[in-house]
């Protein structure tokens, strides 16, 4: 037989592909490895188990067996579990190792500028000196990557042990589907396929220590905003809306679902409150008046703050560098900056 230490590197490599599905964290990472003896002419791989649960073990054990299928083993492989209740890390529940705060934003229909909304809120934090990151998680219509100057497809380099390193951009951690696409192809996947997309972006990619992660979502109440509140502790939920009444009676649904999935509605934000007239500086509203004032008084919950509609914003977006790093010290990011001091105080009050 081989040198049993040989075959070391293959068994941890296996297991840091398999997630415990408690603890959210890789086999190997659990230090569940115990040791691997000769048996005969087989192998004997011992485990450390948190707990005795079978039913768990069994699923592991499964899963590690698929995961060494390729590998090159001499003899048949045994796997036995050994209970070390000093294994045991903190049950963290439905959350993300190292993340603090984990925001979705969210609206009950497209175009009221969710997207961009996202993208300036995300570095107006940075611009703080917050850690941020940033998971597009419009599958359909994945539209950060290009805000970001990121147009198409783009490589994520790998740990080797099943986790991906976010694209770093403006001091940002970002997660696009747009960066396993090329820019014409067609998304056409049904409720499962887009769940575990989103678990993937949760739990599989390098996230490290961050204070926020903002996660922008599709347009709407479906599948993607089902599985995420299943899938993670979510700290919060932002509603972006548009003052006219098609726009706030939509944005209410997006309410009744967050309520609904148990995650707190930390405020609404009116974007394209009023337009800006770039050669005089007349406020013109354009798309009616006092939407969200009444929006948020209906559903008691707090207007974080008003973005007015400017040609600029449109056109930092389409130049791949979102207003606020355009203009740093513009009118916009000072809107966004009373919209994250008002933010954090409501994300206090759900701890």
């Amino acid at each position: 037989m081989s040198n049993i230490t040989e075959l070391e590197p293959t068994i941890l490599q296996a297991l840091a592909q398999i997630e415990h599905p408690q603890f959210k964290q890789n086999l190997k990472d659990l230090g569940m490895f115990a040791r691997l003896e000769e048996d005969g002419e087989n192998l004997r791989l011992f485990l450390k188990s948190p707990d005795n649960d079978r039913k768990v073990q069994i699923d592991l054990e499964s899963k590690i067996r698929g995961a060494l299928r390729s590998a090159e083993l001499p003899g048949k492989l045994k796997i036995k579990f050994e209970v070390d209740e000093s294994l045991k890390p903190e049950d963290i529940g439905n959350r993300i190792p190292g993340v603090k705060n984990i925001i979705a934003v969210g609206s009950g229909k497209g175009g009221v500028g969710k997207s961009t909304v996202s993208a300036n809120l995300a570095l107006a934090l940075a611009k703080q000196g917050h850690a941020v990151g940033l998971i597009d998680a419009d599958i359909y219509g994945p539209s950060l990557g290009k805000m970001f100057g990121v147009p198409g497809k783009l490589p994520l380099k790998g740990d080797g042990e099943n986790r991906v390193q976010p694209h770093e951009v403006a001091g940002i951690k970002l997660v696009s589907f747009a960066f396993l696409l090329n820019p014409d192809q067609a998304v056409v996947w049904r409720g499962p396929m887009l769940g575990k997309a989103i678990e993937q972006f949760l739990f599989q990619v390098l996230w490290g220590e961050l204070d926020y992660l903002i996660i922008d979502l599709p347009p709407g109440t479906g599948d993607v905003q089902l599985s995420l509140g299943q899938m993670v502790d979510l700290d919060g939920a932002v509603i972006v809306t548009t003052p006219q009444n098609v726009a706030i009676q939509d944005a209410s649904r997006a309410v009744h679902m967050f309520t609904e999935i148990k995650v707190p509605v930390l405020g609404v934000i009116e974007n394209m409150s009023e337009f800006i007239c770039p050669k005089c500086g007349h406020a013109s509203h354009i798309f009616s008046k006092n939407g969200a004032e009444a929006f948020a008084a209906k559903f008691k919950v707090p207007q974080l703050g008003s973005i007015p509609l400017q040609q600029s914003i449109m056109e930092a977006g389409e130049d791949g560098q979102p207003i606020i790093g355009k203009e740093p010290d513009g009118p916009i990011a000072k809107a966004y900056e009373q919209v994250i001091e008002k933010m954090a105080v409501e994300v206090e009050k759900y701890r």
